[in-house]
């Protein structure tokens, strides 16, 4: 978070983010950089100084909210998400009594931490109470952009979006710099990409990875691989509907070289074990899916797994998404000729047992036992028939609590696979 309060968090990519992920600076102002190892380390320090000056000052003293202000750049760019939400609690209603600088920092942290929690609504909501407070401004008017383009309100994002380019050169024209000029390219190259309008998505992306490569000047940078991840997935759509077979392999290769970049760019920057690398980790295994490269997909997409499954904010169907993206790489493997992979089914039972526990935490409807049945269906295949017969037997309990018809032939499915596990079970004694 910048210094001086500019109304929104900026310098996003694809989404709002903290100025931590974009040049944050330490206490003698030089740049910080991006470095997931670095960043612990400075985690570890500021956590330590702001015990000690909750305890010494109290939360409510300015020496403390300021070091807890640095601490949360440091959590958000690690997705410390439930550390962000437990302290906000308190930060929050301090900030709002003291009014001024204070108030918008602590609203719109608040509201950064509810939009990587997808709560979308929640954060919007807090968006305006800052825009209320200090009116618009680039930063701000992007941060709205990113987050009614995830409510699905494509025209408003638009709005913003163009919004913040005006702010920017009103902006510029007083010699401030509050926004992000390649932040905003990317949020209406994604617009463009939701209207299905690949192409000019396409150009309005690759222009923005141009602006955060030169931002970067050669360190690495998230910035660039959130950008890099827009590319990939748009190659591959274009890929799709390409009927040149030479220009459809240059997209695909293409796909997984940025990929390949987005994975080392996010390991470094935010962890091996971020979301971001969760993410590009399932786009690499998709984009080497489609060259053809399943051994590797597999490989990508089974790291994916692992990493949605233990995320803080846990997304049943980011994880529906890459479980199905797994199971199917293998049964396109069994299809081309390869041997089922027992031991590897077997290989991914932890990240199974994970993702169980966070799902038994839900609310326990049909979307929970959807989840069972596809985790029963890789049980199965690694050879724990008891345990995939549980499974189904739970899923097939929720399923039957729709009203919903369509739920009929997942009823079917389900007992007809958990037949078959119980006549495995049995003859194993």
């Amino acid at each position: 978070m910048a210094s001086e309060v500019t109304g929104g968090y900026s310098q996003s990519g694809s989404q709002p983010s903290a100025a931590a992920s974009s040049g944050e600076q330490d206490d003698e102002g030089a740049p910080m950089e991006e470095l997931a190892e670095l960043q612990i380390l400075e985690e570890a320090r500021l956590e330590k100084l702001f015990a000690e000056q909750s305890s010494q000052h109290s939360l409510d003293d300015e020496r403390t909210l300021n070091t807890f202000f640095k601490l949360f750049d440091m959590w958000i760019q690690l997705y410390r998400l439930n550390k962000c939400m437990e302290a906000l609690e308190e930060v929050v209603p301090i900030c709002r009594k003291r009014g001024g600088d204070f108030h918008v920092k602590g609203v719109q942290a608040l509201a950064f931490t509810l939009w990587k929690k997808s709560r979308f609504k929640e954060s919007l909501e807090l968006f305006h109470e800052i825009e209320d407070l200090i009116g618009s401004s680039a930063a701000l008017c992007e941060n709205m952009g990113h987050t009614y383009s995830s409510l699905g309100d494509l025209d408003e994002a638009c709005k913003y979006f163009r919004r913040s380019l005006l702010c920017l050169d009103e902006e510029a024209k007083l010699g401030r710099k509050t926004g992000d000029k390649a932040g905003v390219l990317l949020g209406l190259g994604l617009i463009e990409d939701r209207r299905g309008k690949f192409e000019e998505a396409l150009t309005v992306v690759r222009e923005s990875q141009k602006l955060f490569r030169e931002r970067a000047a050669g360190k690495p940078s998230s910035l660039v691989a959130k950008a890099g991840m827009s590319i990939a997935k748009l190659l591959l759509k274009l890929a799709a509907v390409e009927s040149d077979e030479d220009k459809r392999k240059a997209m695909e290769e293409e796909a997984v070289e940025r990929e390949s970049e987005n994975v080392a760019l996010f390991e470094v920057t935010c962890g091996e074990d971020s979301p971001l690398t969760a993410s590009a980790l399932q786009g690499l295994g998709e984009a080497l899916e489609r060259r053809g490269r399943l051994q590797e997909a597999t490989k990508c997409l089974a790291r994916s797994y692992q990493l949605e499954a233990q995320k803080d904010a846990f997304d049943l169907l980011s994880v529906m998404h890459v479980h199905n993206k797994l199971f199917g790489a293998h049964m396109r493997l069994v299809r081309s000729g390869h041997a089922l992979d027992r031991a590897s089914f077997r290989s991914y039972l932890p990240t199974v047992d994970v993702a169980l526990q966070r799902v038994e935490s839900m609310n326990q409807d049909a979307n929970a036992g959807a989840y069972y049945k596809v985790a029963a269906e890789l049980v199965a295949f690694a050879e724990d028939h008891h345990k995939a017969s549980a499974l189904l037997s739970r899923a097939i309990e929720l399923f039957k609590l729709e009203e919903d018809r369509g739920v009929a032939e997942l009823i079917s499915a389900s007992e007809e696979l958990k037949e078959y596990c119980d006549k495995q079970s049995a003859a194993k004694g």
